[in-house]
């Protein structure tokens, strides 16, 4: 049990923190369970698609040409895994009629990302136990986060976009963005060398940094709710 809480308590920690950090009104907390719970379960479906491209391509992580692994990291796991975030997103967030903000949005795609690396995180915990886990929750688990979220801003923004080709376009992009960050990421780990290792700390960094001006630029197009008072700012 106190396992299962250390696994899952850097996910819960990080969504607390990005709610208290946003200037707008709380999401609702059955809007947010559902999110973390549909990030959790979008685990699996990730895994049946990797599996899929590993046994229905050349693709793999120990393919024979760099080429092929490089791609396997982007486009067989990055792509797959963010895919399976936008599901859940679409399923429980883009649908509804007070979604009208990218910051929504981030804070939205920041869950659902968190529900999927607590379930990372128990499975890394049962395979490779404590230490693993608390690397892992150093950096893995904001990374999760900082992945996804580029495409939880994209979908606000096509939430608002008039155009059909707009809209889609900004889900396309937003996917895109975050699988190639996410890729980017095993690719630097994927390497036996520790010092290409550690450039994945250095993109860690860099993805906080744009989280951060995210959150900064999406706070300026909404008026800011008063906690206090319940009230929007004017």
């Amino acid at each position: 049990m106190q396992a299962t809480a250390l696994a899952i308590s850097p996910a819960i920690a990080l969504v607390w923190f990005l709610y208290a950090r946003s200037a707008y009104r709380p999401e609702r907390k059955a809007l947010v369970a559902a999110l973390f719970l549909g990030g959790a379960s979008c685990a699996g479906l990730a895994l049946v698609l990797n599996h899929l491209i590993e046994r229905e391509t050349a693709l793999w992580a120990g393919a024979p040409l760099l080429s092929h692994r490089l791609l396997y990291w982007i486009a067989g796991v990055g792509l797959n895994e963010e895919f399976a975030k936008m599901i859940v997103l679409l399923a429980f967030l883009y649908p509804r009629k007070d979604f009208d903000h990218p910051q929504q949005g981030l804070l939205g795609a920041a869950t659902v990302a968190m529900g999927f690396a607590a379930i990372e995180n128990l499975v890394y915990l049962e395979r490779y136990g404590t230490m693993t886990l608390l690397m892992r929750s150093l950096f893995t688990v904001p990374a999760h986060a900082f992945f996804t979220i580029p495409l939880g801003v994209a979908m606000g923004y096509s939430k608002r976009a008039r155009g059909v080709a707009a809209k889609y376009g900004l889900l396309t992009g937003g996917l895109a963005c975050s699988a190639l960050l996410h890729g980017l990421y095993d690719i630097w780990l994927s390497f036996p060398s520790s010092l290409v290792n550690s450039i994945s700390y250095l993109q860690v960094g860099l993805m906080a940094l744009l989280t951060w001006r995210l959150m900064r630029l999406t706070q300026a197009l909404q008026p800011r709710w008063n906690p206090r008072t319940t009230e929007w700012a004017r």
